[in-house]
């Protein structure tokens, strides 16, 4: 079992990076000379979908019929595993920007695609620039209305259990005037969880809730309903 893993693995990774390298030049000419980032994302579910078919990832969907999808939705989400963010892009329909770590700036080609996409790097190491990361993201939707992707929770979970939702990604959707849209995810942390180097097959649960407007409270107001809101659709604050 675990040498076919190490297998699958080697394989998803000689097939993301393969892919990559096909595409970039496509991505970079028609994204970056012409504006076009929906392409980017019709290639990156591709390369995502290659690979969590080698892995033999499957993600199963739910709830998506229940949300009003001619609004845009700033999405939050819990943080299991690096298995994520990519489950959510290639199966929400979106194209969400994303707020991600700024040490993913220095991923070869990678990093390069995601400033391309859209994509929102955060200095965690200061206050002060994490502010400009949230006004940045509030700026971007105002002028564009494209979708976010934030994990509220800041970092994935180290053993399972969720930590309370800092409250940033709910100011973003509040000022920026757009609905927050709930998911869940299940089993990601099983198939790779944090510290572990290769990710097992298995089948990972999403569920999307309906959509929840922090525009509807005042600002001051906004900690007890992201406490709220945790704890109806997750369960609440484990750690």
């Amino acid at each position: 079992m675990g040498d076919m893993r190490f297998f699958r693995n080697i394989l998803a990774f000689l097939t993301a990076a393969l892919l990559i390298l096909l595409l970039f030049p496509a991505v970079a000419l028609v994204s970056g000379a012409f504006g076009r980032r929906e392409f980017i994302y019709a290639a990156a579910r591709l390369v995502i979908g290659a690979v969590l078919a080698v892995l033999g990832v499957r993600a199963v969907l739910r709830g998506l019929d229940a949300v009003d999808r001619s609004r845009t939705p700033l999405i939050v989400s819990n943080h299991l595993s690096n298995l994520d963010g990519p489950l959510l892009v290639q199966v929400l329909p979106f194209n969400p920007r994303v707020m991600i770590k700024a040490e993913a700036r220095r991923l070869p080609l990678v990093g390069w695609i995601m400033k391309l996409a859209g994509f929102v790097f955060v200095d965690r190491s200061s206050a002060s620039r994490r502010q400009e990361a949230l006004a940045e993201a509030v700026e971007r939707i105002t002028r564009t209305r494209c979708s976010f992707l934030v994990f509220p929770e800041g970092t994935r979970s180290r053993d399972g259990r969720m930590r309370g939702f800092k409250k940033g990604s709910f100011v973003i959707a509040r000022r920026a005037g757009v609905p927050v849209l709930p998911v869940r995810i299940q089993g990601s942390d099983r198939l790779l969880p944090p510290g572990r180097k290769t990710c097992a097959a298995g089948t990972v649960e999403i569920e999307c809730f309906p959509l929840q407007d922090p525009g509807a409270v005042a600002e001051e107001e906004l900690g007890a309903f992201v406490q709220d809101l945790q704890r109806h659709i997750y369960g609440g604050q484990s750690a």
